[in-house]
């Protein structure tokens, strides 16, 4: 079986309901939808948003590996769905959606787990905290 496969990397808002229609299928007992959102605290500090950038062309042939790679994993994956958002983000926007659908919750889930443990060790984005009194960051140059 082929699953559907869609991934992007942009610049505009991410929407967890267009991953939900895309993926839905009707031979899926489950949907897994995860939405990473900016958060705004780091590292014991208050943060004001985030700044995302990445190599484009690598970030996006990376991210469709990844999405083959989950497919191989799991067989039963119907369809996959992974974006991730670059530039300015505000606290409690969407910067990563990954879903995915499969016959059983298991898989689905093991799957999703799978999709975005793997974009965000391998993938090359990298994000920027802005502290909400002043300067910025960025994490793991220290």
């Amino acid at each position: 079986m082929n699953a559907r496969v869609h991934t992007a990397i942009t610049h505009e808002p991410l929407s967890s309901d267009a991953a939900h229609a895309f993926v839905g299928d009707p031979g899926a007992g489950a949907v897994v939808v995860f939405t990473g959102t900016v958060r705004n605290h780091a590292d014991g500090r208050d943060v004001s948003g985030l700044t995302y950038e990445a190599y484009e062309e690598q970030a996006r042939t990376r991210l469709a590996a990844v999405a083959d790679e989950v497919v191989a994993a799991w067989p039963s994956v119907l369809a996959v769905w992974m974006t991730h958002r670059l530039g300015g983000l505000a606290i409690g926007e969407p910067s990563v959606v990954v879903a995915v659908s499969a016959a059983h919750r298991g898989e689905a889930f093991a799957a999703a787990r799978q999709g975005i443990d793997t974009l965000k060790s391998t993938v090359p984005i990298w994000k920027q905290e802005h502290w909400a009194d002043g300067g910025a960051h960025w994490p793991g140059t220290d």
